[in-house]
């Protein structure tokens, strides 16, 4: 029986797509007051696969932590431990770290921004830490999984207007592209979302406007703070007619991606050669 212990950050993925993978018979999710709703949405979506146990801690007090984490790891004896130090305040992780060195067990790290899905494997070899494997996780989550590990219980919807049905047709027909409309977390009612998208196992969502400009921008940061929709997901803001170099520059100022598609402007269609752009500026900025 393997047993992983997860340090709970406040962003989820860096746990969840490890547990998918490495598949442990048991997760202990260690979590402190903070990331204790962020350590149950974790819980709700892995139990059908393993038993999971939650372990709250002090978020900086070492010592707490460590004699928190070492009376854990005495209710498993004899049982192959692994850690996850990817998340869990630097605290956490030094305690843990200390921990997994003196039982001489194994710990992960995983890579997830930059378009990377990077797991690196690691071990003590007398007493020296040793890089074992770095590999890159397939396709392990769902858009579903995303959201309910983030914001838990949402519902969706059709496009709205005939833009938005041209976006969504677009990138519903494309391969290896997955995708949701109108998204709306039911904790969060004012905050919808146009589109959700995956590519493997990376998110992206996006405002569809006939004019992008900056309601459209604000919609995007409010739904993409780290407390809702996490640090690394990609933002798109997508518009028919073209946008003016102030709301371009605050775009990018926040990292929002502007896609211009001018041919719906006339024809009230999109052309190939705008789902085309379109289609591609979403594969690269998901690491396509």
């Amino acid at each position: 029986m393997t047993t992983i212990v997860s340090l709970i950050g406040e962003q989820p993925i860096p746990n969840l797509l490890p547990l998918r993978h490495l598949r442990p018979d048991v997760a202990v999710l260690v979590h402190t007051e903070r990331t204790a709703s962020i350590a149950a949405n974790l819980k709700a979506l892995l139990e059908s696969r393993c038993a999971c146990h939650l372990c709250e801690v002090d978020p900086y007090h070492i010592p707490r932590i460590y004699d928190r984490l070492a009376r854990l790891v005495e209710e498993f004896p004899g049982e192959p431990l692994m850690f996850n130090l990817t998340g869990g305040t630097k605290p956490m992780m030094l305690a843990a770290y200390c921990l997994a060195q003196e039982g001489n067990s194994p710990f992960v790290y995983f890579q997830t921004e930059g378009g990377h899905s990077c797991l690196y494997r690691y071990a003590f070899t007398e007493g020296n830490v040793t890089l074992e494997t770095a590999e890159e996780l397939p396709d392990t989550i769902s858009l579903d999984d995303y959201l309910r590990v983030h914001v838990g219980h949402y519902e969706t919807g059709k496009p709205q207007d005939d833009f938005e049905r041209e976006v969504h047709n677009a990138l519903a027909t494309t391969p290896g592209l997955e995708v949701l409309t109108c998204v709306r977390p039911q904790d969060l009612a004012a905050l919808e979302i146009d589109f959700v998208v995956r590519l493997g196992n990376q998110i992206g969502i996006g405002e569809v406007k006939r004019k992008g400009a900056k309601a459209g921008i604000d919609q995007i940061n409010a739904v993409a703070d780290q407390r809702y929709l996490g640090t690394y997901i990609a933002k798109f803001l997508i518009s028919a007619r073209p946008v003016d170099r102030n709301n371009r520059a605050l775009a990018q100022a926040y990292r929002i991606e502007v896609i211009e598609l001018p041919s719906f402007t006339d024809t009230e269609r999109l052309d190939e050669g705008d789902r085309q752009k379109l289609v591609d500026a979403i594969r690269r900025r998901l690491g396509g």
